[in-house]
């Protein structure tokens, strides 16, 4: 959460089910973050090739076309040194392996809310 009255930190949630895309927007607004969803990791691919800047991005692992993974690797070319913090329902011990945060779903919001505010400080 911010800690004065500058901006608020912008998140990008990148998810294809339209529940999990509304219920984060909610709950990182009441946290008072700014918040882009989309559906596809294409559009989030979009939105950083136009020069969109995000604190940190939440990126759901599986969804069609791209998917997560190959989102991820996007990401890493278009936004370096942006925080992305992969949210499955499946377990990925290869992602923590590789250094990356990840968020199990279904997760608890303390547990969100936690890690998007280190993120975002980073």
């Amino acid at each position: 959460m911010p800690a004065d009255d500058t901006a608020a930190p912008r998140i990008l949630v990148v998810d294809d089910e339209d529940a999990v895309r509304s219920m984060l927007t909610r709950a990182l607004a009441l946290w008072k973050y700014e918040t882009v969803a989309v559906p596809s990791g294409e559009e989030a691919i979009r939105l950083l090739e136009a020069g969109e800047q995000f604190a940190c991005i939440l990126l759901d692992l599986t969804m069609p076309g791209i998917g997560g993974e190959g989102t991820l690797r996007e990401l890493d070319r278009v936004a370096p040194g942006t925080p992305v913090a992969i949210m499955s329902g499946y377990p990925r011990d290869d992602l923590a392996r590789e250094g990356r945060r990840f968020l199990a779903k279904p997760f608890d919001l303390q547990a969100l809310r936690d890690l998007v505010a280190e993120l975002a400080a980073t």
